[in-house]
């Protein structure tokens, strides 16, 4: 009896999660980060993070725990808490710093959506959008 009152709990939950859940409700929301498609003339959207370096250099920053211990997935949710408050990405130029000593410190970190716009399916043009920087301290 126990496994059935259990089982129905858990379709519920994943019936109410598919229908009127978000992401927040993993493991029984939609996954809906997956669910889209691209019209063949639209845009692909990527957010990177860029950083000028003590060395001079204007570097990509991969956006992954082993380098500033978030993952993409989490700055791009917390986007708007970020512009908001860009003083948060400092921990992000701390984290880099912890994790990755033997690389030149970042001095300034840049946000960026890359735009890539479709032609037919097919790339025809790229530029960058700047969303928040800071200066690091």
């Amino acid at each position: 009896m126990w496994r059935l009152v259990a089982a129905t709990a858990v379709l519920m939950a994943l019936g109410y999660g598919t229908v009127a859940g978000d992401d927040d409700l993993f493991p029984f929301g939609p996954m809906v980060q997956y669910a889209f498609s691209i019209p063949p003339d639209g845009e692909i959207r990527s957010l990177i993070m860029e950083a000028d370096t003590t060395a001079g250099a204007r570097v990509e920053i991969p956006i992954e725990p082993y380098y500033v211990g978030i993952r993409r997935a989490e700055l791009e949710g917390q986007l708007g808490r970020y512009m908001a408050e860009p003083s948060l990405l400092q921990e992000l130029a701390d984290n880099h710093a912890r994790i990755r000593p033997q690389d030149p410190r970042l001095t300034k970190i840049y946000v960026i959506t890359k735009v890539i716009t479709l032609r037919d399916r097919r790339p025809a043009s790229a530029h960058h959008v700047e969303r928040v920087t800071w200066q690091v301290r």
